[in-house]
């Protein structure tokens, strides 16, 4: 594992910022979505971008939006790619899976239509679930648990009503409770944050 995805990993707190989408934002057209990676001190430690370029990228994310196929890879601060994670197609029980070198790490998905809940697996064993009320206002979290024993929360931030009716652009905290948890296991819950967005916050 990269030395800068395990400087991003080893934060007791990851703050994953979407960067405002200009196109999107004066004619409605969805670009490609772009984040910015910052530790708890608000220092930046890499960045991400989702690639599902071309045509068929362009007409993907216009017609099927949140249910689209993408892959969204990670890079440190010299530039240099890290990680990648990959969204499949999927217009119900969205799911997504961490990588490295190609091989999948672990996967994370949605298992109910109504509530927020998912299931999330690391190298091939259950490990982590999450359930998330739907009936939440301002700051959304989505608590995660291993073993009936609360380790980490994903949450997103409150922006505004006015930027979130103008944009996309979101902030997502999420923070590590249990510090034994390993780098595949934090890498996991990363991707899951990731998914929460498309899946929950992504324009439907």
């Amino acid at each position: 594992m990269d030395a800068q995805l395990q400087n991003i990993l080893m934060q007791q707190a990851i703050v994953i910022h979407q960067e405002t989408e200009i196109t999107n934002l004066l004619v409605g057209i969805d670009s490609p979505n772009r984040y910015s990676i910052h530790g708890a001190d608000g220092n930046q430690i890499g960045h991400s971008v989702e690639v599902s370029g071309g045509v068929g990228g362009f007409l993907q994310r216009q017609l099927f939006q949140n249910s689209r196929a993408c892959d969204v890879k990670l890079f440190g601060m010299n530039g240099m790619e890290i990680a990648e994670l990959k969204k499949p197609f999927k217009f119900f029980f969205a799911e997504i899976s961490a990588n490295l070198a190609g091989q999948e790490i672990g996967r994370a998905k949605r298992t109910t239509a109504f509530n927020r809940n998912y299931s999330i697996s690391v190298g091939g064993i259950d490990t982590f679930s999450i359930t998330s009320s739907l009936f939440q206002w301002k700051n959304f979290k989505f608590e995660v648990f291993k073993n009936g024993v609360h380790v980490a929360t994903i949450m997103k931030r409150y922006e505004g009503a006015l930027k979130m009716i103008f944009t996309q652009a979101d902030t997502f905290t999420i923070e590590f409770y249990d510090q034994s948890l390993t780098l595949e296991e934090r890498y996991t819950l990363l991707a899951t944050t990731y998914l929460i967005d498309y899946d929950c916050f992504e324009q439907n």
